[in-house]
Formats: C-alpha cells, sequence, structure tokens
C-alpha cells in the first residue's frame, strides 16, 4: 500500500514540478499533542515526518490551531547532561524520516485558547523553507497515553 501511494505521490510530483509544488512528497505520521496539565504553562507535541523524495527538506515552523505559539526543540546531551533547547529548524534528509519523540526533536505548545480535551483533533500545520506546507490532525492525548506510546527507554531523563 505503501509502495503505491509513494509511487503515486512520485508520479503527482512530476505532474507539479511546473509549479514548484513538491508537497506530496512529504508526509506525517501519528501526530499529537498532549493535553495541559494542571498548572503547566506549556505542553508537548509529537509526530513522524518522512521525506519520499529525493531531495533534503527542512522543516522551520509548526502552528496548531488553538495554541498561541509553538516552537521546535530538542533534546541534547552536552557533558552528561540532558539539555533541551530551541531550533530553528530541522532536517528531513532525503528518503529518510525524523520521529519527533520524548528526548529528541519535539514541538512545545504554549498560550492555549481553548483547554486542550483528550480525545479531540486539531489541526497542525507544518511549514518548510521552501515555502511548502504540510497539513495533519493532531491528536489531543493524555500523559499516560503518550507515556505508553513512547518506548521504554533504559535511561531515565531529569527534566
Amino acid at each position: 500500500d505503501l509502495h503505491v501511494r509513494s509511487r503515486r505521490q512520485r508520479q503527482m510530483c512530476i505532474r507539479d514540478s511546473d509549479h514548484g509544488s513538491d508537497v506530496a512528497v512529504l508526509e506525517v505520521t501519528n501526530a499529537q499533542v498532549r493535553e495541559f496539565l494542571p498548572g503547566s504553562t506549556s505542553t508537548v507535541g509529537y509526530l513522524t515526518l518522512i521525506n519520499h523524495s529525493g531531495a533534503g527538506a527542512t522543516l522551520t515552523k509548526a502552528t496548531i490551531d488553538g495554541l498561541g505559539r509553538v516552537e521546535i526543540h530538542e533534546h541534547s546531551h552536552v557533558d552528561g547532561m540532558m539539555k533541551m533547547q530551541q531550533v530553528e529548524s530541522v532536517e528531513i534528509k532525503a528518503h529518510e524520516s525524523v520521529s519527533f519523540q520524548p528526548g529528541g526533536y519535539h514541538l512545545m505548545a504554549f498560550e492555549p485558547q481553548e483547554p486542550l480535551k483528550v480525545g479531540q483533533e486539531r489541526k497542525l500545520t507544518l511549514y518548510f523553507s521552501d515555502g511548502n506546507r504540510l497539513f495533519t490532525n493532531a491528536q489531543v492525548v493524555s500523559l499516560e497515553a503518550q507515556a505508553k506510546q513512547s518506548k521504554p527507554s533504559t535511561q531515565h531523563a531529569h527534566h
């Protein structure tokens, strides 16, 4: 099924090439945003970006409906310490995928205009450096659901 779809996307791409539109070759899956924890001013979002094309893509920005501000962050190890920092962009190499997940890249979301409720879907828009945009619905999940989905890790990261 995936093969059929990506082949169709590639054909679509060739047809669209006059407009310089390569949107079809980028795919986003498993987008989710966690409900805000009581008293918390920010929450976190995860997703997987798949680049089916032969050229790299650079994610520069993300927005989620109903949330005033979304930033791209990454966890990195510096001198044995886990640090979280905002990044300006994330590169998705040709024919590769990047997972936004605990301990790696993730979206930080702030300023909810109304509460996020578990079970809702919120529109997520991803912006790329070449002007392309990708839309998907992010599932609002609870902390418990998100913890269950993230891969069991032998390291305990302390915030």
